[in-house]
């Protein structure tokens, strides 16, 4: 069986390729290409990958992969790029006592839970940046952590008041950290029920903790 069927990242990349890229006809190739290596990655890891599997998978020429992109590694930064959630702005609205739902959908949302394939990409990428020096170079670690931002946003407006850059920089950093820890260290899926674990004996407790020091 054909693990992307499970996953809707593939769409996630065709609805961000047209900003990004040029030519239709080259829209339609990268795409191609594209989808071809997330596939392969989420079906056999990121080592056993090659540039011949890609190509012989998106029915292009190796010529034309190393034309856009001049390795691997590069090739699967842009990929990474494009399954990742866009930023989005907080709501206000939601920002109230209901918080605990919204930051539960954020995090939920930019780590893919219910898609176990977008996921096993994720961790195979992970896991390789640590032993592959072109792989930690090509791969922008501010598109991945741009949208602890979001987090942040969402803590301080639920919050309502100012508090230092480093402090919320720390609150917002712990269920990204957290998830990606369990991601890596279990090779599992992430599931909700962990989410909401995070969110309701960690991230709140700590907020509320913040608000009795201001």
């Amino acid at each position: 069986m054909d693990i992307t069927n499970k996953s809707d990242f593939i769409e996630n990349v065709e609805e961000k390729i047209p900003a990004k890229l040029g030519r239709p006809i080259d829209k339609l190739r990268d795409l191609a290409i594209l989808k071809a290596a997330l596939e392969l990655v989420a079906e056999q890891g990121y080592d056993c990958v090659t540039m011949d599997a890609i190509a012989l998978r998106a029915h292009a020429g190796k010529a034309t992969l190393y034309r856009r992109w001049k390795s691997k590694p590069y090739l699967m930064a842009e990929a990474i790029t494009f399954i990742l959630p866009c930023e989005q702005k907080v709501d206000p609205k939601r920002c109230d006592d209901n918080f605990r739902n919204y930051f539960c959908e954020l995090l939920s949302t930019y780590f893919g839970v219910n898609d176990e394939v977008r996921q096993k990409v994720m961790l195979s990428i992970a896991t390789a940046i640590s032993r592959d020096k072109s792989l930690s170079e090509a791969i922008h670690l501010e598109c991945i952590t741009n949208q602890t931002y979001v987090f942040r946003d969402a803590i301080e407006c639920t919050m309502n008041i100012k508090i230092d850059e480093h402090q919320l920089k720390l609150l917002a950093d712990v269920g990204p950290a957290l998830l990606c820890y369990k991601l890596i260290s279990t090779g599992k899926p992430i599931e909700m029920k962990y989410v909401e674990h995070i969110v309701d004996h960690l991230i709140i407790p700590l907020i509320t903790l913040n608000k009795k020091q201001h």
